[in-house]
Parts: C-alpha cells; sequence; structure tokens
C-alpha cells in the first residue's frame, strides 16, 4: 500500500518536510529500539539538545516495515520535537521477547545473530564520531529482550569501534572512534538525574523537554492502546506534566556506563559535562552555520498537540487495520462476481 500526496508549486505545504541529510558528527547518538522509544523511555532527551544547539542523531535498531503507519509516526514525532537530521533505521525486523536469550533466539530464527547488531552499532559510532551515546537499560526498561539485546551489543561495540582491526570495511570508511562518554538508561553506577528534562524552555515556548516528548508521542497514534500511553500521560485525573512523576521506569534516569573524560559531578543534570560541544568548536563551524540552525530549521514556533486522556486505553485501534482488509477484500470480491460474464 503507497500513500502519494501532491502539492502545488510555491511554498512548501505544512505536511512536507524538508529534512536535512544525517549529521557527518555528533555531539549526542541515540540508540533506539522501536519508533515511540525516543519519546518514552528517553523523554526530554532530544528537545533538550534541540533547545541548545546540540547535534543528535537518531538511530532505531529495529524498522516497522511491516507496519508502515509506523515509519510516517516516526519521523512526525521527530520532527515535532526539533530533531532535523534524518534517521537511521535499521534493517532488523522488530520482533518482541522478554529476555535476551529469547530475543538472540526470535533474531536467529529470522537469520540475525548477536555480531550483526554489535556490527551495526560499531558502524554508526564510527560513522557519526559522538562525543555522548545514549542506549537501553540493560533489564529491557520494562523487560522487552530488544531493549536487553540493543544495551547489550552497545556495550560490546563500544570498545570494538576503537580497534582497527574490527570490521575493516568501516573502518577503511570512517576510522575509528573511542567514545568519550556512554550513559545506560537506569544504569545503577555513576548515577545522572536528569532535571533539565523538567525545566521550561523558550525555544519551545516555555514547554519543559519532557512535555515537547510528550508532544512527540502524541504522533504515534497505533500506539496509544498500549500501557505506554497512561503511564507517559498518566489521566484526566492525575495528568503527568513532570518526569518526576512517573514511578516505574522514571525517565531522566542514567549512569554513566563508560567515560574517557572523568566522571560528573555530583549535581549534573545534563550528559555534556567535559564534553565540547560542536557549536563551541568555533574554528571548524563558523557563526553562520548556528544562525542557520535558528533562523532557517526552527524559525517556526512549536505548534502542540494536547493529548486527549481517557481512562481506557484507545483498544479501538488494534481492529482497524483487519477491518480494513475485510473491506478491501469484500469490494474486490464484488467487482470480480460483477465482471464475470452472463450465460447465454
Amino acid at each position: 500500500m503507497f500513500l502519494l500526496i501532491c502539492f502545488s508549486a510555491g511554498r512548501i505545504h505544512a505536511q512536507e518536510r524538508a529534512w536535512d541529510e544525517p549529521l557527518e558528527k555528533a555531539d549526542l547518538l541515540l540508540f533506539s529500539s522501536h519508533s515511540d522509544d525516543e519519546h518514552l523511555f528517553f523523554a526530554g532527551i532530544l528537545p533538550y539538545c534541540a533547545a541548545n544547539g546540540i547535534k543528535a542523531q537518531v538511530v532505531y535498531m529495529t524498522n516497522h516495515n511491516d507496519y508502515p503507519l509506523r515509519n510516517i509516526e516516526l519521523l512526525n514525532g521527530l520532527w515535532a520535537v526539533g530533531i532535523r537530521s534524518y534517521p537511521v533505521i535499521s534493517h532488523f525486523p522488530d520482533l518482541f521477547s522478554e529476555s535476551l536469550e529469547e530475543a538472540l533466539r526470535v533474531y536467529r530464527n529470522r537469520g540475525f545473530f548477536e555480531e550483526d547488531f554489535i556490527e551495526y552499532c560499531v558502524v554508526n559510532i564510527r560513522r557519526f564520531k559522538p562525543q555522548v551515546i545514549i542506549g537501553h537499560d540493560i533489564a529491557g526498561e520494562y523487560g522487552h529482550g530488544t531493549h536487553m539485546l540493543s544495551a547489550a551489543a552497545l556495550m560490546k561495540a563500544a570498545e570494538l569501534a576503537a580497534d582497527s582491526s574490527y570490521h575493516s570495511e568501516s573502518f577503511n570508511l570512517y576510522g575509528v572512534w573511542d567514545t568519550p562518554k556512554i550513559y545506560l538508561n537506569q544504569w545503577n553506577e555513576r548515577r545522572i538525574h536528569l532535571t533539565s528534562i523538567n525545566e521550561p524552555l523558550p525555544f519551545f515556548d516555555g514547554k519543559t523537554a519532557f512535555q515537547v516528548s510528550q508532544h512527540g508521542f502524541t504522533y504515534h497514534q497505533s500506539q496509544h492502546w498500549t500501557w505506554f500511553y497512561r503511564w507517559l500521560f498518566g489521566t484526566a485525573e492525575a495528568p503527568i506534566t513532570n518526569s518526576t512523576q512517573i514511578g516505574l521506569h522514571q525517565p531522566g534516569r542514567f549512569g554513566l556506563y563508560r567515560t574517557l573524560v572523568g566522571d560528573d559531578s555530583p549535581d549534573a543534570s545534563h550528559f555534556f559535562e567535559n564534553i565540547t560541544l560542536i557549536k563551541d568548536i568555533t574554528e571548524q563551524f563558523p557563526e553562520e552555520t548556528e544562525s542557520e540552525i535558528s533562523a532557517v530549521y526552527y524559525d517556526e514556533p512549536a505548534v502542540f498537540l494536547e493529548p486527549v486522556i481517557t481512562e481506557e486505553p484507545r483498544q479501538y485501534l488494534k481492529f482497524v487495520i483487519p477491518a480494513l482488509i475485510i473491506i478491501s477484500a469484500a469490494v474486490l470480491l464484488l467487482l470480480l462476481i460483477r465482471k464475470k460474464p452472463k450465460r447465454k
């Protein structure tokens, strides 16, 4: 099924997204297992980067090619939180599992192995040469095996990306890269709490980075029937407007898994202590580049979709696709009957 939208000549329509190419070099590289994890368990990170001129690149560990709507939601959600560099989406399918062992088994049954995930991480680390990498909880947040596999692959890839003897193809293309800082969600060592994601941002009309991520998730309507919706937004009687209102899997709680630049200070509220951002390297990136980012990429004020909070998740979305298939089959059958030649 394809969707073709045509526009007349002139000003770009609001639906048209003038995406930039993926970054050549990133301040922050976010490995997100699925389309929507970037607004849920990594809530606040991407809006914070957009509001502060921090170059963030998103890399997805799986794709949703079997459900194209989710790919559209992915792009709309990223755009809504200020990301303009096109994401990298992997060739690994989205397969459900509830442990690392089960994840390895279900992917192996489809012809993918742990080494494939490690190699994918290494290639992207070398390609984008980030100062900071953000990865999943080793426990898979709520126990998702693909999240666990993503974290495990990243942890092994961190060392291999700096080893010139590993994966000669990406070494010849990009060289090696030893990432200065790597954070994992809910990591228990050298912990950091991102209080910055709950501070108002003038860039987003006074919304906090966490609230902007909530806005980003409103575009993932195919997932609103899940428990994620209430987890992120609360209920009509008790709406969530601050990440600290979330108990289990609270966004903004990370640990410094790996560092080449020393530990963070005890009151660190973001990932970039002891890091020189690309925008601060003035001799390599002149002032007009930064002005272009603020004046061209983000020249229009953010428009927010207020979520409609209901007491029950939107279960009806699970039946939309089957209903469309049944209707399409009925229409096709009717057309075939009408074309059947009449007997003389």
